[in-house]
């Protein structure tokens, strides 16, 4: 009896959960102004959606779930100017991760038009001072399968960069095996390496909170990416 009410409850909740998912890929989740702060930031990614801040790594990156969709989101920081958002659709027993992609490939040509370049696993947009990305993510080490949309703005490229000089310069330690509990983009909470200690700390050298972002050029940005 408990098996077959248990059955029940799924065949009612798959088609619930489908609802949920095509809900979400509706619309492209929205980007945020670049160069505001770390603060302004949070304030903005929760207000008026279900986001909530989950963690914060001060001055780098601002770590949000969603309490009503499998969606994830991280705010991508240099010195506490927001230059980068990542958006993240986890593979679930509903959707696949390569459905997830196509709705938000979908989604992202219907708003946008099409794409500066497309490929299997990757379609890039030039849009007014951002970029666009929908990327299909497979699983590497840890983290979960899913669709990811990604927006990039001035100081990205840049920040990204200089986090690459600081890992070559002093490698991170090896990140701790994942044993469970919170995931952020799919991959354990515990395995996100702090920076080293040898790097100067952000905070010291941040730029006035008015410092206006330096202008980025998005047909270059998506050349690159499109090879």
């Amino acid at each position: 009896m408990i098996n077959r009410t248990a059955r029940l409850a799924a065949l009612v909740l798959i088609p619930l959960l489908s609802a949920t998912a095509a809900r979400a890929q509706e619309a492209l989740p929205r980007v945020l102004p670049w160069g505001i702060t770390g603060a302004e930031a949070s304030t903005q990614l929760t207000a008026g959606d279900d986001l909530r801040i989950v963690t914060t790594r001060a001055g780098r990156e601002i770590y949000a779930v969603s309490s009503k969709t499998p969606m994830q989101a991280v705010a991508i920081l240099s010195r506490d100017m927001l230059v980068g958002l990542l958006y993240f659709h986890a593979e679930n027993a509903v959707v696949s991760a390569r459905d997830l992609f196509a709705q938000a490939l979908a989604t992202a040509e219907r708003i946008h038009g099409p794409p500066y370049c497309r490929r299997p696993d990757h379609a890039v947009w030039a849009l007014d001072g951002t970029v666009l990305e929908v990327r299909l993510r497979r699983p590497r080490g840890d983290g979960a399968r899913g669709a990811e949309i990604r927006y990039t703005g001035p100081g990205y490229e840049a920040e990204m960069a200089r986090r690459a000089a600081v890992t070559a310069a002093a490698p991170r330690p090896r990140p701790r095996p994942a044993a469970g509990g919170r995931r952020l983009l799919g991959v354990s909470a515990d395995s996100v390496a702090p920076e080293p200690a040898t790097a100067a700390p952000d905070s010291a050298t941040a730029p006035p909170p008015a410092a206006a972002p330096v202008p980025v050029d998005p047909q270059a940005a998506v050349r690159a990416l499109c090879g």
